[in-house]
């Protein structure tokens, strides 16, 4: 186009064609410029030319259009999308690293409260007479007696939550309200064991003598210990054979890399007929190491302010390692176990669906999640608990 377009020019038909075109308001815009041998814009030329005059701030919002009365060139990318939430993700942190049943595993039980029946620990030790005098002599007899001294008493725990049925109905994907409470509140509930779990595998006084605090050279974070050689010791102080270790989350890095301890990675290298050699001290390897079935390790967190205070995480499990006799499911003939955690009823959690009609527009539902336990350690009333040992602040 070399000369401006004006309108009523020409015949009736290409005067209607170019009234329409001019009801755009671009196509007017175009024909109210002057001409221009290029082909160019002139109110872009323009624009440019005065955006070239403005400092390189000013310049971003004049060509932008963010600065009044710019010319705007095009949509803004949050102009196009209205936010909403993504249907395949809900970040959710949580503890993966429980291991309460690992170290007193649930016993089903039909009584809230019972007896436990046991033999005193003194029946198998003791050493009498077995010799026969005679021909026509007798043998000697062992006095004993079955136990009922120890018995267990389930404590109830639980928690409830309410949603509103307007918001179970409102709600995106993926937010599932009633899975969302049934999760949160079983881990406020695992959480809530877990503490009283470690509290009674790493407490001193469930052990009677079968313990020792670690201090000085001798903790596990100084080069000149020797946890393995401790280790092997305490196990054979025990009379019931331990087959677990259980360690702090804190413990097992310091103890995995005790210079006393990757020695007996290195000592197998010249060894070809023993398996690969690891790398690092592992898990599997270090209980191999001290002939235990499993090695544990607590690396359970929880925030350790009150409510409302400052966030600060803390660990389940301390700066302790504890050897201890674990036996899945209980034998009725001989049991010898560190302890267990007596369930009524059973295993899993008991959850209710309880409906409320009262609150709100269109009433809503509570969620109730209980279960009754006692976390009973078996061995705590001997004078030496003969299926545990604990070591106390193994590292600094």
């Amino acid at each position: 186009m070399t000369t401006p377009i004006i309108p009523g020019e020409g015949n009736a038909a290409d005067a209607a064609r170019l009234a329409q075109l001019l009801s755009d308001p671009r196509i007017a815009r175009l024909a109210a410029q002057q001409a221009d041998p290029n082909g160019e814009d002139r109110a872009l030329s323009a624009l440019l030319s005065e955006a070239a005059k403005e400092s390189a701030s000013e310049r971003s919002l004049l060509l932008s259009g963010r600065r009044s009365g710019a010319h705007l060139l095009g949509p803004s990318a949050g102009s196009v999308h209205i936010p909403t939430g993504l249907p395949n993700q809900l970040n959710v942190y949580t503890n993966r690293d429980m291991i309460a049943d690992d170290v007193m595993p649930p016993v089903v039980v039909k009584k809230m409260a019972d007896k436990i029946w046991a033999l005193p620990t003194s029946t198998l030790l003791s050493t009498p007479n077995v010799a026969i005098a005679g021909s026509r002599a007798r043998p000697g007899e062992v006095p004993y007696a079955p136990d009922s001294s120890l018995s267990y008493a389930c404590n109830a725990y639980g928690l409830v939550d309410f949603n509103d049925n307007d918001a179970i109905d409102n709600a995106d994907t993926p937010l599932d309200l009633r899975v969302i409470s049934a999760m949160v509140l079983k881990g406020f509930l695992d959480l809530a064991r877990e503490l009283r779990v470690a509290a009674k595998v790493f407490g001193s006084s469930y052990y009677g003598t079968s313990t020792e605090t670690v201090s000085g050279a001798d903790r596990w974070d100084q080069a000149s210990s020797d946890p393995v050689a401790q280790l092997l010791a305490a196990k054979e102080t025990m009379l019931s054979t331990p087959n677990v270790l259980v360690l702090g989350g804190q413990v097992w890095p310091k103890l995995r890399t005790n210079p006393n301890v990757l020695k007996y990675i290195l000592g197998r290298a010249g060894v070809s007929n023993i398996g690969q050699v690891p790398a690092m001290m592992q898990l599997a390897f270090f209980a191999e190491m001290l002939e235990v079935e499993r090695v544990v390790v607590g690396r359970a967190k929880y925030l350790t302010n009150q409510e409302g205070g400052t966030a600060t995480q803390g660990y389940v499990w301390g700066k302790s390692a504890a050897l201890i006799r674990v036996e899945a499911n209980p034998n009725p003939k001989q049991t010898a176990c560190f302890g267990y955690t007596y369930r009524f009823e059973s295993i899993a959690y008991r959850n209710e669906v309880i409906p409320e009609r009262l609150p709100g527009r269109s009433g809503g539902e509570y969620l109730k999640l209980t279960h009754a336990d006692d976390e009973k350690v078996l061995g705590a009333d001997e004078a030496a608990n003969p299926t545990g040992y604990l070591f106390q602040t193994v590292i600094s």
